[in-house]
């Protein structure tokens, strides 16, 4: 079953030009495999459809047929008692799992990017005096970033640090616009007298959401001054911590002394406030990996954002990008050390096109070697020379949990198609080349020879309730 998203169907003729009339436009839904439309265009316009004979019965059938099936598949037809998603009470909702949940999730996704001479964790005490500034220091509904429900309640960056029973300043300095630099001494005076500086910058949804594309990727107005001229004031070490969705350059203060540590934060939700103030007092220990590439901000001068190939120089995605990056995609530190060693004998480094066709795995032993405890998001990558393809892109990923000295064995399957490269017309093919499969510190290198091979398209076995309609 496909869903359009909302107001999608009526896009097709409206924003995109692909059809003229309301019949064709309905038509390049349904025969496109669109089942469902978020929105009103096919209930008002079908029969307009049917009677023009854009479409047919058996077109609708078809659709209305996948639907039901995954109602019934749903138990959306079952009796009541046999329905648990009946039975959920407000005693439900909003439980002290559910806050614990949200809290680990939080956690989970804070992500060191510098941690200069091991400047985090910092042992709180009740003298210590901290000074948390900028705009998201006491943010709580941007925490939330946008399509949220309603938290029962949001914990800002102030109050989990205040949380941990050291003394707390909040100073804003500016809003997320900055333009209003008259508070930046006060932000100043602040980081002057306290031990510690936890300095929140960022974005908010007046700065990037659905309809509001950003024109540049640098910190907004002048928080980039806010940044350098807190640190320069500050006579402890400031810890930096970006909340936001999109990114933002972050080549300057990676490249300030006075800013030891970096902190990615995201759009946290409900308990950001706390986790941020865990991952910094060693509550937590961070292993959160960074979820895109974080450009310079010259970038958006380098390939127009109308340019929708990811190939053009120099390139998009980690896939693509050939430039020297602020932070890459999958960056990410942690208060412990882990090692890796392969499990099992690996496939020949040698192969034909044709032995590559065959899906194959890996097994690695991942080793807590430090001294606590902490999570390790396992990254397993393919790289390639061969002509097109992406220079490494992601095939696996595991999250593990180790004490010190502990160890696990993790499996990665590796399918053909992480060999193929596709082609303008959307084939994929396997091409002699040089791969390399990368799995944490650990490589092996595969030179595969021969004439190209086709890859089909993998295709999923569809639940059995389907089959009539597949």
């Amino acid at each position: 079953m496909k869903v359009s998203d909302c107001g999608a169907v009526e896009k097709i003729m409206s924003a995109h030009a692909y059809t003229k009339t309301v019949e064709d436009t309905v038509a390049a839904g349904l025969h496109g495999g669109c089942d469902l439309d978020c929105g009103g265009f096919y209930s008002k316009n079908t029969q307009t459809a049917l009677d023009k004979k854009t479409i047919n019965e058996s077109s609708l059938d078809l659709a209305v047929g996948r639907l039901f099936a995954f109602r019934m598949i749903l138990g959306m037809f079952d009796s009541s008692i046999d329905q648990p998603f009946e039975h959920i009470g407000l005693d439900q909702i909003n439980t002290a799992d559910h806050q614990a949940l949200a809290l680990e999730a939080a956690r989970e996704s804070m992500v060191l990017l510098k941690n200069a001479g091991g400047v985090l964790p910092m042992h709180n005490t009740s003298t210590m005096k901290v000074a948390v500034i900028g705009p998201n220091s006491a943010a709580t509904s941007t925490m939330q970033g946008n399509y949220h429900g309603t938290a029962p309640y949001l914990v800002s960056p102030q109050q989990g640090l205040q949380s941990a029973g050291v003394q707390v300043t909040q100073v804003q300095g500016c809003d997320v616009k900055c333009t209003d630099t008259s508070k930046f001494k006060d932000a100043t005076d602040a980081a002057a007298a306290a031990d510690v500086v936890v300095l929140v910058v960022g974005l908010d949804q007046g700065q990037e959401s659905e309809g509001h594309d950003r024109t540049n990727i640098s910190l907004p107005g002048n928080q980039n001054s806010l940044v350098a001229e807190v640190a320069a004031a500050a006579k402890g070490p400031v810890v930096l911590v970006v909340m936001t969705g999109g990114p933002v350059d972050l080549t300057a203060a990676k490249a300030n002394n006075k800013i030891p540590a970096i902190i990615w934060a995201g759009y946290p939700g409900q308990s950001g406030g706390q986790a941020i103030s865990d991952v910094i007092f060693g509550v937590y220990n961070p292993g959160g990996r960074l979820p895109y590439t974080i450009y310079p901000d010259d970038y958006v001068n380098q390939i127009s954002m109308f340019d929708m190939s990811f190939r053009s120089k120099p390139g998009r995605t980690y896939k693509f990008y050939n430039g020297s990056a602020a932070f890459n995609f999958g960056d990410g530190l942690s208060y412990t050390t882990f090692s890796y060693a392969w499990e099992s004998d690996l496939p020949k480094s040698s192969q034909s096109t044709a032995e590559v066709a065959a899906d194959t795995h890996y097994r690695v032993t991942v080793t807590n070697t430090g001294k606590v405890l902490g999570d390790d998001v396992v990254l397993a990558y393919m790289e390639s020379s061969a002509e097109g393809a992406p220079m490494k892109q992601l095939f696996g990923f595991e999250r593990v949990k180790l004490a010190p000295g502990a160890s696990k064995s993790l499996f990665f399957a590796l399918q053909s198609e992480m060999f193929g490269v596709v082609n303008e017309k959307g084939e994929r093919h396997i091409q002699p080349a040089k791969y390399t499969v990368s799995i944490g510190t650990l490589q092996h290198t595969i030179a595969v020879y021969g004439d190209a091979v086709y890859v089909p398209p993998r295709r999923q076995s569809p639940h059995p309730s389907l089959r009539h309609f597949s």
